[in-house]
Formats: C-alpha cells, sequence, structure tokens
C-alpha cells in the first residue's frame, strides 16, 4: 500500500517521462541526456555506473561501461574491487546475483550488515551510499547493470522501489546506446590480450562443436593454423581445454557469430 501510494502526482510524471524518454535512447548522447535529466529527477544521484558484462558465482565481468559524473575517487574504489581475472565482486553484488533485486548500502546505518573490509574500502572513497540493479539474460550468464552512488538523502526502500519499476527500460535504453562503445578487455585471460578477430572466428565454431579439420575447412586454413590460433585462445583466456575455453568466453561475452 505505501508503495502503490509513492506512485502518485508529481513522482508519477516523471517515472513516465523516464520510460517515454528510455524508448527513445538509440546512442550515448541520447543515453546522456536521459540520466541527467528525466533519471536525476526520480533518483537524485551524483554519479551512475552502468554496463553490461559477463555473470558468474565468482563474479561479474565487465564487457562494456559507460559512467556518468564519477570522479577519479570512484574508479579508485572499482579498481580496488577488481580480481586478477578481471572480475568485480563487491558483497552488494554477490547479494544482488542471488535475490535479482535492488540492492543497496548506507554508510553508517547498515555496517553491520557488510564485511568490515569492504564497509572500510567503500568509506575510503568517501562513496556515502550506493543502490544497484540490473537485468540477466534469459540464458543467465549476461546482464546489464546500474550503479547509483552519492544519492541525495539516505537511500532505502523507496529508492529500491523506483529502481525495480525503471530498470528494464534502463536495460533496453543501454542496449542501444552501448553497441558502439569499445569492449573492455583489459582483464581477458592472464596476458589481458583480447582475441583477434581470426582466434574469436575459431572460438565461435568451437562453440558450434567442430573439429580443427572442420574449421579449417569453413576458415580456408590449415589444421596446423588452427591449432596455433586455438593454442593462443587457451593462453589468453587462461584455459587448458575446448570445453573451458568455450564455456569462459560465453561468460565474457566473447562469443560472437563471424560476419557475413
Amino acid at each position: 500500500m505505501k508503495q502503490a501510494t509513492m506512485l502518485s502526482g508529481d513522482l508519477d510524471k516523471r517515472i513516465l517521462a523516464v520510460i517515454l524518454e528510455s524508448a527513445d535512447v538509440r546512442n550515448e548522447a541520447d543515453l546522456t541526456r536521459l540520466v541527467n535529466g528525466p533519471l536525476r529527477e526520480v533518483l537524485p544521484h551524483e554519479m551512475l555506473v552502468c554496463g553490461i558484462g559477463g555473470v558468474s558465482p565468482q563474479g561479474n565481468f565487465v564487457r562494456k561501461f559507460l559512467q556518468f559524473n564519477c570522479p577519479f575517487e570512484c574508479y579508485e574504489y572499482y579498481a580496488e574491487m577488481l580480481n586478477s581475472d578481471g572480475r568485480v565482486n563487491s558483497p552488494l553484488m554477490q547479494k544482488w546475483r542471488e535475490a535479482q533485486e535492488p540492492v543497496f548500502f548506507q554508510s553508517g546505518r547498515d555496517d553491520e550488515q557488510f564485511p568490515a573490509d569492504w564497509v572500510e574500502l567503500f568509506n575510503k572513497y568517501k562513496m556515502r551510499n550506493i543502490i544497484g540493479h540490473g537485468v540477466i539474460d534469459l540464458t543467465g550468464s549476461q546482464s546489464s547493470y546500474f550503479i547509483f552512488s552519492r544519492l541525495d538523502g539516505e537511500v532505502g526502500p523507496e529508492h529500491a522501489f523506483l529502481l525495480k519499476i525503471i530498470t528494464p527500460h534502463l536495460h533496453l535504453a543501454l542496449a542501444r546506446a552501448i553497441v558502439d562503445v569499445q569492449e573492455f578487455q583489459a582483464f581477458v585471460g592472464k596476458t589481458g590480450k583480447p582475441l583477434s578477430e581470426r582466434q574469436s572466428e575459431i572460438l565461435y565454431w568451437m562453440h558450434e562443436g567442430k573439429t580443427n579439420w572442420e574449421i579449417a575447412k569453413i576458415l580456408n586454413l590449415t589444421e596446423l593454423n588452427v591449432k596455433y590460433h586455438i593454442d593462443q585462445i587457451f593462453s589468453k583466456l587462461d584455459v587448458r581445454s575446448r570445453v573451458n575455453a568455450v564455456a569462459k568466453a560465453h561468460e565474457l561475452g566473447l562469443l560472437k557469430a563471424p560476419r557475413g
């Protein structure tokens, strides 16, 4: 009843403005106008990080991301949470993966509900408060994410309710806006080297269950050449088998059908 009461009067109109403008987003510039206009009217905030990436029990891989009004310390906060293999895994992300509901934290109020070392890191960069949500795809391996920080006042269930309503619309807007954004591959595997176009093609056909001989015929290569590229894929993804290579590539969002 309390939530239904929230959706009345001026707030109703502001939420509708976010939904309508989300439907018109076609690129990053459109998304920027949405974030700095109608979205800030519904969820007043200083900073927003959003993007897409892989989802796993060990953490979330970042594929592409956009940031709005994030100072240097915001980047430092996220950088300190990066694992050696490129996963970002805060206690809030863990909680979100389990519940798939908006999650939030208010420094000084919710400290006892989270690990002390994470709270210390959060306070180190004066983040103040944070709330996040996203949409997981039908495979359960990829998701969007929207992380708002330094909201006006204290963040709480009311903000979570509003974010739950608008996130599906933000998800569709982001999907269109982020198409031309460069992929974040600095932490792919041990080497930190992105796959070449040829290696991406071979990885796709590995995913389709093709043998080295079949891949060689499809791509007009020798089997020896295919094997060389597969060895490079293993090295870059830090895996030792085709099955693990395909699984990790799926998790990282690296599987793409060849052009043409």
